[in-house]
Order: C-alpha cells, then structure tokens, then sequence
C-alpha cells in the first residue's frame, strides 16, 4: 500500500463525527476495508444503541498464540471555534496532521489496520492468530472494552497491545478511575435563621473533608514503585440557589485515580463508612453514586512484548525506548478485569499524548507511517516469544 493511501486511511477515519455514541460507521468502514483486503470482519452492535454503536473483531492467521490489539473509535467532543482547522478534516501542515482523533487514536486504529492488511496481503509468516479489537465508547463508560470482554474475546489472548499515543516511548501500567457523585439532602431555611434548616453544601464539605483525611492517611502508606499513590479530587460542585436560601440539596462530584495496593474497593469501602458515620451523626444525609469504574492496571516490565517493541522503536528511531506508567486509563482495565497483575500488555501507539483531548489536536505524520511499518514487524515476530 503506497503512503497516499495509508494517509488518505487516516482522513477517512478523521471524518467520522464519533464522538462517544456514533461508533458504528466506522465499525463498517473498517469492515469494508478488511473485507477488501481478504479479511474477514465482524461488527458486533452495543445491546444498549445497536443502531449507532457496535465493536468490530477481525482475525489474522489461526491457532494459538493469539496476540491482540485493541483501539478506540470513539473520540471527545470538540469545538469547532476553538479549532485553527476543521476538527472532522485531516489537515497536513508539514509532518504535522490535525484533526480530532488525530493523535487519540485514530492514527493508532488505521496503522493497525493498515499492518494487517500488509501482513495478509504480502502472506508475511507468523505464529498463530492476530485479534484486532475496535472498540465503541472508551472515553466514557468503557461500554466496548467491557461487552468483548463479556462475549470471551479475551479468553484466550497471550498478550494484548493498545494502540494509545505513547509517542516512541511504551507503557505497562496505568492507575485506575472512579467517578464518584455525593448527593446530600438538608432542608431549606433563610439564611437569616441558619439554625431552621439543613445546608446541604455544608454536609458534602463536612463529609468531603472526613472522605479526605482518610483517603490521605491510606494513599500515604499504599503505594505503588511505579504508579505512585492514589489521587483524588472534587471536580464538579452544585447546590443552592440564591444568597439568601439555605439550599435543601447540593451534589459534588469526584474523580479518584487509583493503584492495585489502594484499590478501587478499598476506596469505596473508606468512602462508605466515612457516609455512614457522618449519617448517624448529623440530621442531613449523604449517599453515594459510582458513575464510572476501571481497575487499575500493572502489567509487565520485563514481558517480551515490551522488549520487543523497545528493540523495534530503537532499531526505527534510533534510540532508547522508555517503558513507563501512566496516570490515565485504557480499554485494558476492562479487557483485562480477570487478569490486572502481571499480564503482558503494553501501550503503543502513534500520536502526540500532550495534544490529546486538546484544542489542534495533533500527529507527526512520520511517526503514523512508521508506527505501521513498526506494527507489521512487531505482530509476526511478537508471536513467537509466547
């Protein structure tokens, strides 16, 4: 395939409105793409919006091992005035391309794309099967990831890449998330006599700061050599509605990264009685909502997938290729709930990290066409280390 074409790939992406919620096309663009190629590709629509979201699994090769990779099609919301460019158009400046997704990740799920088809096409030799995995609703909810999951697709893969932007560099380890909505109900009073009502903004700072001292004195101790400690703070506040009016409710909602020594269920649990104290000891009331939930991931430094892909970037750039821990989540805390320890996994991905999510988003167009020279080599030699 000539470099106009694995370009004109990207753009084809890039023009896709897929903001969470309208995954399916690209589902069946990528289908169309395979299936022209000799591929054969399954789109599987969500259960909760068949119409407009759905996965897509396609399959290299035979037997075992079975080496997968796994990418989003789904991108953030944009807008369009805060943008040099056309988000949903690839735009070249250089080496520079923009556009929504450039770099988070549709330059990862087309270079993927593009080293199987090459793969296939060329009847390049490798060990057993290639799984390509793309997923609907990564960046919220995770409503893909989780429903392959579910079906068995991971049951017997040996290892397991994600295409996220990582530049040159590779991650094996990302912390875990919880959102996490308190909702407190007071009773309504003027302000002028306080001591008739309930103020609902005060129990969510009350309990806040007891949840926080107690999430302090843990994360200090429960750390993790690569990830750090966990990280936790109130992002959205509401409540009340004029100066003079107590306000009879108020919500707070928080995010909380985590690490597998101070996990997601040891966070809850402080959370909870934290909630229960407070209830039995004031007339308002607290509760609590988990509106998202990923565990955290640790795979392994020293796999042979990831020294594999070191030994590959460095023969491509010649340099050293970092292998670190990230902050943020991937599909892999969902595709790997049974397995979060020690798995071998790892995040490779073309794409400029800083600008994703970002106003310009942004990829080296150098780096998308090397990622899939790099990606055809690493998913016929990976295989034979497992």
């Amino acid at each position: 395939m000539e470099s106009n074409e694995k370009i004109q790939i990207l753009s084809d992406l890039i023009q896709f409105d897929s903001r969470n919620g309208n995954e399916r096309p690209v589902a069946e663009y990528l289908k169309a793409l395979f299936e022209k190629h000799g591929i054969e590709a399954e789109i599987l629509p969500l259960a909760s919006d068949p119409d407009h979201r759905a996965n897509l699994v396609a399959h290299v090769g035979t037997g075992k091992p079975v080496i997968a990779f796994t990418g989003h099609m789904d991108v953030v919301d944009f807008d369009r005035s805060q943008w040099a460019t056309d988000p949903l158009q690839l735009t070249m400046d250089g080496d520079k391309m923009f556009g929504r997704g450039v770099s988070d990740m549709k330059s990862g799920l087309a270079a993927a794309a593009i080293a199987l088809i090459d793969i296939k096409e060329k009847e390049i030799p490798f060990d057993g099967t290639l799984r390509f995995l793309a997923t609907a609703g990564e960046e919220v909810g995770m409503a893909g990831s989780t429903a392959l999951q579910a079906a068995g697709y991971m049951d017997d893969v040996d290892a397991l890449i994600v295409g996220e932007p990582t530049g040159y560099n590779t991650s094996f380890a990302n912390k875990g998330e919880l959102n996490i909505t308190l909702s407190a109900k007071g009773k309504a009073a003027h302000s002028s006599t306080p001591q008739l009502g309930i103020n609902a903004i005060q129990e969510l700072m009350d309990v806040w700061a007891d949840i926080k001292t107690k999430l302090d004195e843990r994360s200090q101790k429960d750390t993790n050599q690569y990830l750090g400690q966990d990280v936790y703070n109130i992002d959205v506040i509401n409540g009340g509605s004029q100066p003079n009016i107590l306000p009879a409710t108020a919500e707070a909602q928080l995010n909380v990264r985590t690490v597998p020594e101070f996990d997601n269920e040891a966070v809850l649990a402080i959370i909870d009685q934290a909630i229960a104290d407070f209830n039995t000891n004031h007339k308002g009331e607290v509760s609590r909502e988990v509106t998202m939930e990923i565990i955290p991931i640790e795979g392994d430094l020293h796999s042979k997938l990831i020294q594999k892909m070191q030994a590959i970037a460095k023969a491509a750039v010649g340099k050293d290729i970092k292998a670190i821990a990230a902050p943020g989540g991937t599909d892999a805390s969902k595709l790997l709930v049974d397995h979060p320890i020690g798995f071998p996994m790892a995040v490779f991905g073309p794409g400029n990290f800083l600008t994703a999510h970002q106003n310009n988003e942004e990829c080296s167009k150098d780096m998308y066409l090397k990622f899939i020279d790099m990606y055809t080599e690493l998913f016929t030699t990976v295989s034979t280390e497992y």
